[in-house]
């Protein structure tokens, strides 16, 4: 890999592209992509700290590191980072006393004190740094499902273990129609009773054709008590069907072959029903009927009379 960094990839070029003003992480998932391999592996992070002058560029530089092994070396891709280690957050009386001067020392020996406190500095970073690498790798991952919703696997079971929740863990669809399912409700303002688009939704969804269509609802329930038993005005007054302002929907499955599990059509006809209870307002009855090619012949045992054979 370290010649492949070094002689097939100009590391100058990549430092001054646009992707070195990315926050760290993003940028990490551009050079993998640049350099089209994996490096989570050969991963080295070095964090120098956070202050006014670097706070505005989270990564520094970008460079390679060589160690070796029992046989040979191994490369490392190094990110020098603007951000504080584990180091910068813990308190500083952990690693160097209150003061570093007495009245009696001169100016040279603070001069030394200081050298010596940062090169003291320099190695309590590199003992951090495997801890810090490891964090950062654990932040890519995050960021690598989000940027990658629809294509790493481990992002999509997450978005259908939250769609199960939103919509219901009960609907009996597989984690591919829930997947597509639950997309189309992220629009669903522009999908209620929109009759050609939920068609199209159907379609989608559990790939089945289907011809959607209001149709008047009556009521035929009386709503008046009988005489002499209500009062003028308030619950006496002319009984029979009349038709409601709300129309109901109807929904036609055109299905394409022959049905010969009864209870699928059922599960089907219930699960048509509670999609379109997310696109429809709720006061209307959802009918399903539904057409088959239907078969001339009957064999005893083997066909439902009026559901595939016809006389």
């Amino acid at each position: 890999m370290g010649a492949m960094l070094e002689t097939n990839h100009n590391i100058a070029n990549i430092k001054r592209s646009s992707a070195i003003n990315f926050s760290a992480e993003v940028f990490f998932d551009q050079l993998q992509f640049i350099l089209g391999k994996e490096l989570m592996d050969n991963l080295i992070v070095h964090s120098y700290g956070m202050n006014s002058r670097v706070r505005s560029k989270d990564v520094l530089d970008v460079s390679t590191e060589y160690i070796s092994t029992t046989d040979n070396y191994k490369e490392f891709v190094v990110l020098h980072l603007a951000r504080n280690s584990i180091y910068h957050q813990l308190p500083e009386i952990l690693f160097y006393p209150l003061t570093i001067s007495t009245p009696s020392m001169s100016g040279r020996e603070i001069a030394e004190e200081i050298r010596k406190n940062r090169k003291k500095e320099l190695a309590n970073i590199n003992f951090f740094t495997p801890f810090d690498t490891g964090f950062f790798k654990e932040r890519v991952k995050v960021l690598n499902r989000h940027l990658n919703l629809f294509s790493d696997e481990k992002a999509r079971q997450n978005l259908v273990d939250i769609a199960r929740q939103i919509v219901g863990s009960d609907l009996p669809i597989s984690e591919h129609e829930m997947h597509k399912l639950f997309l189309k409700l992220c629009n669903a303002e522009s999908l209620k009773e929109n009759i050609p688009e939920l068609e199209s939704l159907i379609k989608t969804v559990l790939e089945l054709d289907v011809k959607i269509k209001y149709i008047p609802h009556f009521i035929k329930e009386e709503v008046f008590e009988c005489l002499g038993e209500g009062q003028l005005g308030v619950t006496l007054g002319l009984n029979g069907e009349f038709r409601s302002e709300l129309d109901d929907i109807e929904v036609a499955i055109m299905f394409a072959g022959k049905i010969s599990n009864y209870n699928y059509l059922k599960q089907t006809i219930e699960i048509i029903r509670s999609i379109l209870h997310f696109f429809v307002l709720s006061g209307r009855n959802i009918r399903v009927s539904y057409t088959v090619p239907t078969n001339t012949d009957l064999s005893l045992g083997f066909n439902y009379l009026g559901f595939d054979t016809n006389l």
